[in-house]
């Protein structure tokens, strides 16, 4: 098999000649975020399955024309810090949200969300929605430059996720017994965009994997499973079962404990799960996984980013073997936990532990075919 053919193998629910390997984010060329992590790079694009991610101009929330906005940089008392502070104009009034990032390419926080009242949700539906005019040309180039090496995701928003980035977890969670009804009501029109988007991707001929995060804000501990079924599900399942009707596929990442809610992404029709975060992060081994959904859905996933960056070099190759052992005949994607490229300082033990990711996984996966 090609790459592209392994990972179409395992999205479209046959048994692939063996397990994937991938170092999620890599792709041939890219600029570095540290000089170091050049040799990863080009080992991965090389030998590992690619997974692009592409798609077509849009904006879940405010539309190609947009509410009138504007932002002003301020000063923190810390120059690795500075704060980004935005303002949006709506027909129902202001909303005002604050994003410090960091001026030493490191993540950055949100630390005043936009929405902070029940009554600013009505401010967010007061917005005109015009969506963006369909393009597929992005997408249809990154599938073209991926070739044979692997696959291009067309990219989607989250409905949940789209309103909780707005709000944050705690009065996500608070509202969601408050004022759950409003909050619904948004999501519902989130989720019609959504649909139409795809529905527009379908159109124009997209019939390949279609993918999305923002689930793992929805479950325990920070939502509860009702709370999943409502919030994601709901409005999930329609959106998999028309891209399943018009011959796509669906990859969807949720970090977190997956006990509670494994079977439910079955049940809505996901084709490949990510991260799948073993103990003690998540609490799901791989093999259990295994046991519980059998070949329904594949896996994308099964070690934390952080053994990467701390496991000694000798434990690392045991804990590659076992994983790609309990990988075998099954639909599964061997991927760390997150990207591999999002540490500005890379120690040394990391860049020696992802290339014998690469290599040592390659080999050892090949010797399975």
């Amino acid at each position: 098999m090609t790459r592209r053919e392994r990972l179409m193998a395992i999205f479209y629910g046959d048994i692939p000649d063996r397990p994937a390997l991938r170092l999620w984010g890599v792709a041939p060329g890219q600029d570095l975020l540290h000089p170091d992590y050049a040799p990863v790079r080009d080992a991965g694009a090389a030998k590992c399955e690619l997974m692009f991610h592409a798609g077509s101009p849009f904006d879940l929330r405010w539309g190609a024309e947009g509410p009138p906005s504007c932002s002003e940089e301020r000063k923190t008392d810390s120059p690795d810090w500075v704060d980004h502070v935005g303002y949006v104009n709506t027909p129902g009034g202001a909303l005002r949200g604050v994003y410090r990032a960091s001026t030493r390419k490191r993540p950055g926080y949100t630390i005043e969300h936009y929405v902070k009242e029940p009554e600013d949700l009505k401010k967010l539906l007061s917005v005109k929605y015009v969506p963006h005019p369909f393009d597929p040309e992005g997408y249809r180039k990154a599938d073209k430059n991926v070739g044979d090496a692997g696959i291009a995701v067309f990219g989607l928003p989250h409905a949940m996720y789209g309103l909780q980035d707005l709000i944050g977890s705690e009065n996500f969670a608070l509202w969601s017994i408050e004022c759950r009804e409003a909050m619904v009501e948004v999501m519902s029109e989130y989720a019609r965009r959504i649909m139409e988007h795809v529905k527009a991707a379908l159109a124009a001929g997209i019939r390949g994997v279609y993918g999305w995060v923002g689930p793992e804000l929805c479950i325990p501990p920070l939502m509860s499973p009702r709370d999943f079924d409502e919030f994601v599900t709901l409005f999930d399942k329609p959106i998999i079962d028309e891209i399943h009707n018009g011959g796509g596929r669906v990859w969807v990442h949720c970090h977190g404990k997956m006990g509670p809610v494994l079977e439910r992404f079955v049940e809505m029709g996901v084709d490949v799960l990510n991260p799948l975060e073993p103990p003690p992060m998540g609490d799901v081994t791989l093999s259990k996984a295994f046991e519980r959904i059998g070949d329904r859905m594949g896996i994308d996933g099964g070690i934390e980013t952080h053994d990467l960056m701390t496991m000694p070099a000798g434990r690392l190759r045991k804990v590659i073997a076992r994983v790609l052992e309990e990988g075998r005949g099954r639909r599964f994607i061997f991927c760390p936990s997150s990207g591999y490229m999002e540490d500005p300082t890379p120690t040394e033990r990391y860049m020696e532990n992802s290339l014998i990711f690469v290599n040592e996984g390659v080999r050892i996966a090949e010797g399975m075919a």
